[in-house]
């Protein structure tokens, strides 16, 4: 019985696969997707991403959202090679959960190719207080990417480090001294421009691919 259901699923993503893709087709590649058979939901989602439609988007972010973290890698995964920066906010919803903290490196691993320029503080919010792997990929974003921020923005990511500081026991890694200078140094990096800020109140880090 399993093998024959295992062999409609997958002759279902072949039929998809061999045709023009249609909304209808978006609706069975999420059926297949909750079918738990997960070789199938792999090439499902995968397939999604080649549809690449805003409706096939919008159901690889909707896919951020579930309980299993292999759905959510792969989606994430799938919206990286995409490069849709509309997933760059439900990426980080999905990364802050409580629940995801431990699970959610491929996640921030997957905002490098997005365009997070307006999102400086959570992407510092990783570094400091996410998983090893997370912090890795957030310190990637900070050295490659261009930001728009203010002071506030500033000020806000220097008492989230000062806090940090003073309470390492409470956050993956900061026990570590190479963790910590590591840390600091791209913390300096953007505090440097608080004894430059003038009369605009927004500024940008120039060395980007998006610029």
């Amino acid at each position: 019985m399993v093998e024959q259901r295992f062999i409609l699923l997958e002759a279902i993503i072949m039929k998809i696969i061999n045709r023009k893709k249609t909304s209808k087709d978006i609706n069975d590649l999420k059926r297949i997707i909750f079918s738990q058979e997960w070789v199938l939901v792999k090439d499902a989602i995968d397939d999604l991403g080649h549809i690449g439609s805003r409706d096939a988007v919008n159901v690889l972010i909707s896919l951020l959202d579930n309980e299993d973290s292999e759905i959510r890698d792969r989606a994430a995964l799938v919206l990286e090679e995409l490069k849709d920066n509309s997933a760059v906010d439900p990426l980080l919803t999905s990364i802050f959960k409580k629940e995801n903290h431990y699970y959610n490196g491929i996640m921030v691993f997957a905002l490098k190719s997005l365009d997070c320029s307006k999102r400086l503080k959570e992407v510092f919010r990783i570094l400091f207080y996410e998983s090893y792997v997370a912090k890795m990929s957030a310190e990637e974003i900070l050295c490659n990417q261009e930001f728009e921020f203010t002071a506030k923005d500033l000020e806000d990511i220097r008492s989230m480090w000062n806090y940090c500081r003073n309470n390492p026991e409470l956050y993956p890694g900061m026990e570590d001294e190479s963790i910590r200078f590591s840390i600091q140094a791209n913390v300096d990096k953007f505090l440097g421009y608080l004894g430059q800020w003038g009369s605009d109140q927004s500024l940008f880090r120039k060395s980007s691919s998006f610029a």
